[in-house]
């Protein structure tokens, strides 16, 4: 359907259909050097937009409305979460774009809207030099870099139910204060989470936030600037692409030095498999016990 639509407003059928492919799967690959911005078609944009932003959401969920089952769809409190995010994060940063930067307000909707789903869902692509945007949207786009998409989909980042376990048990951490006698669980989609997948949430967040500071102090001693050796190991733990500074969406990484594309290489793949998978096979208990 994508690559239909995609041929239908310009593109012809090799760049259609290999848009469609990589945009579904999140992956951000696109046949021109200036990404999606090379064609300079609203209908293009949105549509890649809407597609990345339906490729972020849990893949289950579209197997329960195909079985009739489109209320679990509406119910579902990490999807609502999910485009929550976008839609605040997407007012925002269009509301700067046209007060600070004078865009239009439909140029500057579709600009932040392409850019918050891309970042999110961790696909990557581009319409837009988003350097050059008021400098606290960045750090909204940091935020969807490290927010991804939503659990079962093929985005990266921590996942939105993991921020939604973290946030609501914080929440309650306040309420345990006020009333410490009160049986406050954590609940998700309805059900109460039992202690021991919050508390494996939590590890996962914190650990994950720790390989981010240790990736950001050594690109630091390889000689990367502070902006660039942060975003850049966001970025690449999330799966994004692409990231602040001299190595934003209108630069390539390929003046990096080599170790810091070795270290960045690594904080790929470890993010790609869920941190644990991958360091747990490079744990010394683990081939003892084999």
């Amino acid at each position: 359907s994508e690559a239909l639509l995609l041929r239908w407003g310009g593109m012809d059928w090799f760049d259609a259909i290999n848009h469609a492919l990589t945009s579904t799967a999140t992956g951000g690959y696109s046949t021109k050097q200036d990404s999606v911005a090379y064609w300079d078609s609203p209908f293009i944009q949105y549509v890649v937009a809407i597609f990345v932003l339906l490729s972020g959401v849990n893949f289950s969920l579209y197997c329960l409305c195909l079985r009739g089952r489109v209320k679990r769809l509406l119910q579902d409190d990490e999807l609502r979460f999910y485009l929550r995010t976008v839609v605040v994060i997407t007012l925002v940063i269009t509301f700067s774009l046209v007060v600070c930067n004078q865009y239009g307000l439909e140029p500057a909707f579709r600009s932040a809207f392409f850019q918050v789903v891309s970042i999110i869902t961790t696909t990557g692509f581009i319409t837009d030099d988003y350097l050059l945007w008021p400098s606290f949207t960045w750090m909204l786009l940091l935020f969807c870099m490290l927010a991804g998409g939503c659990t079962g989909s093929t985005s990266g980042g921590l996942k939105n139910m993991r921020l939604l376990i973290l946030l609501r048990s914080i929440k309650l951490e306040f309420r345990r204060k006020l009333h410490p006698n009160a049986v406050l669980p954590v609940k998700a989609d309805g059900r109460v989470l039992p202690t021991n997948v919050v508390s494996a949430v939590t590890t996962f967040v914190l650990f994950y936030v720790l390989c981010i500071l240790i990736g950001w102090t050594l690109l630091l001693t390889m000689g990367l600037g502070m902006v660039e050796a942060m975003s850049t190991a966001i970025s690449a733990i999330s799966n994004v692409g692409p990231a602040f500074g001299d190595y934003g969406p209108m630069f390539t990484w390929a003046s990096m030095p080599d170790a810091a594309k070795w270290l960045l290489s690594f904080l790929m793949l470890i993010g790609r498999l869920e941190l644990f998978s991958v360091l747990l096979i490079l744990s010394p208990d683990f081939w003892k016990r084999q």
